[in-house]
């Protein structure tokens, strides 16, 4: 699906991918039901986004009843209705998550230094590809890794 909506040039304009996605979705009768199960995880994850505590302007506080605080392994609490333990475990959790996307953000930046780099020293690259070929010896190994279903 994302290769029909691909331009020449690499680039996937989102809108077009769900548009395309949707159409895709009103043909086959099968995947309604998955395609219920992923939208119910997202609207969930989305609310639980939305609802988490954030610094307020009047206040300057995190509190608000209506906020949720996120325990890990798939629990919630209301904030109203938070116990010690429940305020412990959530800052344990955001710590956690908060070291593991700050790793991966450092990852992300040393390898986009390091392409940034083979580019200047490789002028022949003008893609990626060519790159990740030429310099770094990339092979392709399955993508079942990846959950991809198409490259």
């Amino acid at each position: 699906m994302a290769l029909q909506v691909t331009t020449d040039v690499g680039r996937i304009h989102t809108a077009e991918f769900q548009e395309a996605l949707a159409e895709r979705l009103r043909q086959d009768q099968e995947l309604n039901d998955a395609t219920f199960h992923k939208a119910s995880q997202a609207v969930a994850r989305d609310f639980g986004e939305r609802r988490s505590p954030r610094r307020h302007r009047r206040t300057g506080g995190l509190y608000h009843p209506h906020s949720v605080l996120r325990l890990g392994q798939g629990i919630w609490v209301w904030m109203k209705d938070a116990t010690p333990t429940d305020t412990t475990q959530w800052a344990r959790t955001s710590s956690r998550n908060t070291v593991q996307v700050i790793a991966a953000e450092a990852d992300k930046q040393q390898y986009a230094l390091d392409r940034t780099d083979a580019f200047r020293a490789n002028p022949s690259c003008e893609r990626l590809s060519q790159l990740e070929e030429i310099v770094f010896h990339y092979r392709q190994d399955t993508l079942d890794d990846l959950a991809f279903d198409e490259p």
